[in-house]
């Protein structure tokens, strides 16, 4: 379901195509894709007008649209709490669009607002018929990501909860070479990879290696260049950094890829704890498989932005939170729950 709103008609525009241009220039995800791939994001962008009290997104339903106020606030709530305001220069959610989050916001009009609005529907197409446009987006929440984890190693707590659930599943170390329906299964068991088609994942493992290595082998040094991931099929790897980190990673886990796919250095060292047997392959292969398999590449997009979720939640102050997060500020104590905001979030 989208809004309360009403488009505005093309003389009654509050921006225009520049204008629009600008404002997503200051936008940190998408500020360094190229002008004509922001020209073309900007076309596809519409301007709606929204009556004090009407909604925008409604808790308990994804976002259907991302949204830009230009002029007026908007009131957001989530889970019954509420978040804060959204005024001009915010982006209403992006990472919860990009996540599919079925939880969402409320997001109210607090004023009489305009705002633009980029239809989810309307962003997925752009990603299908723009596949740099998309790539882009997953190198830049891979950086996201990696940023707040070497800010706040705790944060890496997040992504080890991925390794332990993997861990706990993994399977003793195969007797012999794995054959391609067994990379298959073993490409299935990570969580970016879950609901790919075996088609895909079939095209990803022909391109993988298969490796064995010794308790104590180095796969490589915090610093180093990156390109290349490493699944591990069974054993467990040991990553620690100059930034305090230290956390284990398990069967099911795609190391170093987050970085690969960022092309940032290595923000960790890796040292075997037992016998390993993974799989490694280049990123590009991984990135020419997305190309191929728009879904897979959806689908990973997806699973990352819910890990930037996690990771900026444990991360950030509450200020920075607000702003990154849910593109908010933080209420003032008189118009922390107007009423008709409560009004009409809970029509």
């Amino acid at each position: 379901m989208l809004d309360d709103g009403r488009l505005l008609g093309h003389e009654q525009h509050v921006t225009g195509p520049v204008e629009r241009v600008l404002l997503l220039k200051r936008m940190a995800m998408v500020n360094t894709l190229s002008g004509a791939q922001l020209a073309l994001v900007a076309e596809q962008i519409g301007e709606r007008f929204f009556p004090k009290g009407s909604v925008l997104l409604r808790e308990g339903e994804p976002p259907a649209a991302l949204y830009f106020p230009v002029e007026g606030r908007v009131h957001l709530t989530s889970r019954g709490r509420v978040l804060g305001h959204a005024r001009p220069g915010l982006a209403v959610a992006p990472f919860h669009v990009l996540a599919r989050d079925e939880q969402g916001l409320g997001a109210v009009a607090e004023t009489d607002t305009v705002a633009l609005e980029l239809p989810a529907d309307t962003l997925v197409e752009i990603f299908d018929e723009n596949f740099a446009i998309l790539h882009h987006m997953i190198r830049e929440v891979s950086r996201q990501i990696i940023e707040q984890v070497m800010k706040v190693p705790a944060a890496v707590a997040v992504l080890g909860a991925e390794a332990q659930a993997a861990e706990a599943r993994g399977p003793v170390t195969p007797p012999g070479e794995l054959d391609l329906v067994e990379r298959i299964f073993f490409l299935r068991r990570s969580p970016v990879f879950t609901d790919a088609s075996i088609g895909a994942l079939a095209q990803l493992s022909r391109g993988m290696t298969e490796v064995r290595l010794a308790a104590g082998t180095r796969l490589w040094r915090e610093g180093e260049a990156t390109g290349w991931g490493t699944l591990i099929v069974s054993g467990t790897v040991r990553c620690t950094s100059s930034h305090g980190h230290d956390f284990a990673a398990g069967p099911g886990v795609p190391l170093g890829s987050l970085d690969a796919m960022a092309q940032v250095p290595r923000w960790f060292d890796a040292v075997t704890e037992t016998p390993v047997v993974a799989l490694q392959g280049s990123v590009q292969a991984l990135v020419d498989v997305f190309e191929d398999n728009f879904s897979m590449a959806m689908d990973y997009l997806a699973a990352i932005s819910r890990w930037l979720l996690a990771v900026l939640d444990r991360s950030l102050a509450s200020h920075d939170r607000l702003r990154r997060v849910y593109g908010c500020e933080a209420p003032s104590a008189e118009a922390a729950a107007p009423p008709e905001a409560a009004t009409a979030a809970t029509a």
